[in-house]
């Protein structure tokens, strides 16, 4: 007894080389220019990660106990829905039950994202300060995940709602165990390369210090 092979399988599978095919796999350009450019990014995570280190000494006594403001942690990783990434979280609190980072994500082709994750006994308290805070300016381009986990980064309006869009995240179905609040920089955009991501970063943590710092 044999087993199919379901790609095979497929009507639309086929195993003849398409233009396309041809044009792809004669490009190695990108994969010799992927080292040098993800090195950019760690190093611009790393000037974020230092600037932080120095934000977060005015503010060390509004953060839960035992939450890392020095040493951070950066992340690699090569196939994020098929995309390599490199992360940044600091400062950094996980527990089986408590969370509280500021997560810094490059994600390859999509965007550069900076956001807040918490999770605890403190939730409805952060869900509040949010609800008072949500239409002012500094939170005008500022998004709400909708998705059950935190680690859901596609940027889509399934997965996330403009927290000025309050009655999208109050609605009852939309209740979830955590809140995450990000700010999106897309790759695709003109200004990109002239981001100052150690700017844009401490921004970010300074706006949305209505909803986590005590």
């Amino acid at each position: 007894m044999s087993i199919e092979n379901p790609e095979n399988s497929s009507p639309s599978f086929s195993q003849d080389w398409h233009a396309k095919d041809m044009e792809m796999i004669n490009h190695v350009e990108v994969f010799q220019k992927k080292p040098a450019i993800l090195k950019k990014v760690e190093n611009r995570l790393n000037k974020l990660k230092e600037a932080m280190a120095v934000e977060l000494l005015s503010c060390v006594h509004q953060l839960p106990p035992g939450t890392d403001i020095e040493k951070g942690q950066i992340a690699r990783g090569e196939n994020h829905n098929g995309f390599p990434f490199l992360s940044l979280d600091i400062p950094q609190n996980f527990s089986k039950t408590e969370m509280y980072t500021y997560r810094t994500l490059f994600w390859w082709g999509h965007y550069l994202g900076f956001s807040l994750i918490l999770k605890g006994d403190k939730l409805k308290t952060y869900f509040q300060r949010l609800s008072v805070a949500c239409n002012e300016p500094s939170f005008q381009d500022v998004y709400l995940s909708l998705a059950p986990t935190p680690w859901e980064w596609r940027q889509d309006k399934k997965y996330f709602a403009p927290v000025s869009n309050q009655q999208a995240w109050t609605d009852p179905s939309n209740l979830l165990d955590h809140m995450k609040i990000m700010r999106f920089y897309s790759i695709a955009d003109e200004s990109f390369e002239e981001l100052d991501w150690t700017e844009a970063g401490i921004k970010f943590w300074k706006d949305m210090a209505p909803v986590c710092l005590d």
